[in-house]
């Protein structure tokens, strides 16, 4: 596309259409083109766009356009899934969804009469959650005043609008802010970077969501409500709307949607999960598709448990992606991100080309940028693979069609890749860095193993302390309930400088010293925990699971407990669990029925299918442990030989179960698995209450709450 083309609205469901034709007609000037944005009421359904030799078109034509365009969101809109949007990446990780039988959709004649009819019936919570607006600027109160006058217009009006003033250059910005629009919050962030001046919104902000648009955008009157109803669940962080163009009249706006590929994600509700994540993390996972920066909304809660915006990306410092960057963090940790067009911003994209240039460059620098702080926090390769493979090879065959094209921005986006190869070594060195750390603490852990002789008898107590370090959440991680922890600490061990309260049914437990320092023992039953809803951040069952009867209830109690998005560590034998798991050893160890009945098992153990079954959700993370070989080791510890007898034996074995315990993977087959969970509890859980958690804190030793 080379020529101009003229933005046009059409609402569909207030406009006959021969008067909207002839409306369209008037709107669009000589020697442009079309693009015609398709509405019912305040809901975009999907848009046509026409060059100037395909304009104008006959009536009819534009009216099977218009179908076209719109038959996918209205599909999707009357019967759900059938019509959700399938993009490539999904394919590997999810069946695409049965449409609805042909005869049903020949009997709908009307299908606008049948939105407006389902609309009725949109969900309406008694008492959503609340919202604060950021806008981060920076110098150019004409674009901030604009901006400002569309948020003053929402309806319903949000709880809080901040502007950030981000290290402005005059006072221009503040002017506009208390002159015209006292009713904001004015807050300067003298930190250069948009990185920094989001997350001084997000510590201002007192929101339950905080939603960000930029002062180049303009939020339609509906943003703040559609935004709301995209978290539709406890476990949907993020919401991201469709960012339409306000004009494509210039050289730089024609550029940036041609080329740069605009803002737009299309005019269907998307839901991004960890199957997705997983999908495709081989080959790069493309959380860009998810939306725009200037359109998002996030969960307060998300920054508390992955952390804030990332400020070595972002507009000031690398260029963008900082927002796609805690997507990543979001999916990778289990939640979910949702794609809303029904929340809507009109942006107005830069009209010449050398600041269109500018901005390619910076955003191919923040992507690659991202890519390489995507591997140093989790060690996906498919980031390295993109960065290195893909982008490569995209990028020769956009330079072989650039002659036919004469694409504007090619060169300035393959100097921004350059440029972000460049600072890709600050990933490599923050990948370095977290891998150290990382060992360090996992070192730290391993060392202080409860379990008496800990390189002979206590050896496969260290394979599942790795594992259980290995699934584990990162910190910090406030209060944490370990349930029939005993006398081990291992959850205090696993988060030093937690609150750790471990609940026992055997009293006795209390007076035991704790490996890891003072923790708190209350005697109670963990199908009913004394503890109100959503009082901890993590609940920890370690090797007890099997023990209880009624299972099913003791995680109902853990996930109540739990505040949103709180961590479930588990660990328990699973369906290869055989004891003695060799037949050579059955002279000197415990049959079956003996170790069943010794240590009070109620079952063998789960299949990794029957805890996400019993959980409701599958799993973060999974690592076995005590493989074919360092069973061995584990066997000897439990068997009926003399305890020198036992420890001579398996410091001559130690080769063996060393080298095999060094070359185990997570993936791999062992007779036991760690497996970390989120949770997905009620979407407004209320925080302890200064006098309950005194309460608790006095609860005496060994006293049953419950």
């Amino acid at each position: 596309m080379s020529t101009p083309l003229a933005v046009v609205d059409l609402d569909l469901a207030g406009t006959p259409f021969d008067i909207g034709y002839e409306m369209v007609c008037r709107r669009v000037p000589p020697g442009h083109g079309l693009r015609l944005v398709l509405w019912h009421r305040d809901v975009p359904l999907g848009d046509v766009e026409l060059s100037e030799a395909g304009w104008p078109v006959t009536p009819a034509r534009l009216r099977q356009l218009v179908a076209q365009a719109t038959a996918g969101a209205v599909g999707q809109a009357l019967f759900g899934s059938g019509f959700d949007p399938t993009l490539p990446e999904l394919r590997a990780s999810r069946a695409a969804a049965q449409p609805p039988p042909a005869s049903v959709l020949a009997r709908l004649h009307d299908p606008l009469g049948s939105l407006a009819s389902a609309a009725t019936g949109q969900r309406a919570e008694p008492f959503p959650p609340t919202v604060s607006v950021v806008i981060c600027t920076r110098d150019r109160p004409r674009q901030l005043e604009r901006a400002l006058v569309a948020v003053r217009a929402l309806s319903p009006a949000p709880a809080e609008v901040l502007v950030i003033d981000n290290a402005p250059r005059s006072a221009a910005s503040r002017d506009v802010v208390t002159r015209q629009f006292s009713e904001f919050r004015y807050v300067e962030e003298p930190r250069a970077g948009l990185s920094a001046a989001r997350n001084t919104g997000v510590r201002e902000a007192s929101g339950d969501i905080i939603a960000f648009t930029d002062d180049d955008a303009e939020v339609r009157p509906t943003w703040v409500a559609r935004l709301q109803d995209g978290f539709t669940a406890p476990d949907v962080m993020a919401v991201t709307g469709l960012v339409l163009p306000a004009a494509i009249e210039t050289v730089g706006q024609i550029a940036f949607e041609t080329h740069l590929g605009g803002f737009g994600r299309g005019f269907r509700t998307q839901e991004f999960d960890l199957a997705f994540f997983r999908g495709m993390r081989s080959r790069g996972v493309p959380v860009w598709r998810i939306g725009a920066g200037a359109n998002m909304a996030i969960r307060r809660s998300a920054f508390e448990l992955v952390g804030e915006f990332d400020e070595r990306l972002g507009a000031g410092a690398a260029g963008c992606s900082e927002d796609s960057e805690l997507w990543y963090r979001l999916l990778a940790e289990g939640f979910r991100c949702r794609y809303e067009p029904a929340a809507v911003v009109i942006h107005h994209h830069r009209a010449d080309l050398a600041s269109v240039n500018e901005q390619a460059h910076a955003y191919q620098r923040g992507h690659v940028a991202a890519l390489f702080l995507q591997f140093a926090h989790y060690g996906d390769g498919g980031n390295l693979r993109r960065a290195l493979v893909y982008m490569p090879r995209f990028y020769a065959g956009r330079l072989i069609a650039a002659a036919f094209t004469l694409d504007p921005i090619v060169a300035a986006e393959i100097r921004g890749y350059l440029a972000g190869l460049a600072r890709g070594s600050l990933g490599l060195r923050a990948r370095q860095a977290a891998v150290g750390g990382r060992r360090a603490a996992r070192g730290w852990f391993l060392r202080r193993n409860p379990f008496p002789h800990p390189y002979t008898e206590g050896f496969y107590f260290r394979d599942k302390m790795r594992a259980i370090h290995r699934v584990s959440p990162p910190g910090p991680l406030r209060r944490i309930l370990e349930v029939g922890g005993g006398g081990s600490g291992l959850t205090a061990l696993l988060y030093p400088g937690a609150d750790v309260f471990t609940v026992d049914l055997d009293a006795s437990l209390a007076r035991l010293e704790n490996p890891a320092g003072p923790s708190r023992f209350v005697c109670a039953d963990a199908t009913r925990l004394p503890f109100r809803d959503g009082s901890f951040d993590a609940v920890t069952f370690f090797d007890v699971l099997e023990h209880i009867a009624d299972d099913e209830t003791a995680v109902r109690e853990a996930q109540r407990v739990l505040t949103p998005g709180g961590a479930m560590l588990v660990t328990s034998p699973n369906e290869h669990w055989r004891f003695p798991y060799h037949r050579v050893f059955r002279r000197i160890c415990p049959s079956d029925a003996e170790v069943m009945a010794d240590w009070g098992h109620v079952r063998r153990g789960y299949a990794d299918s029957d805890l996400d079954g019993l959980v409701g959700r599958p799993a973060l993370r999974r690592a076995s442990f005590i493989n074919p070989l360092t069973v061995v080791n584990h066997d000897v510890a439990f068997s009926r030989l003399p305890g020198r007898l036992k420890r001579v034996l398996l410091a001559a074995l130690s080769p063996v179960t060393w080298l095999a315990y060094a070359v185990h993977r997570p993936g791999w087959r062992g007779t036991e698995t760690a497996t970390a969970w989120r949770s997905a509890p009620p979407d407004v859980v209320p925080a302890p209450t200064v006098a309950q958690t005194a309460r608790e804190r006095s609860t005496p030793v060994g006293s049953g709450g419950g």
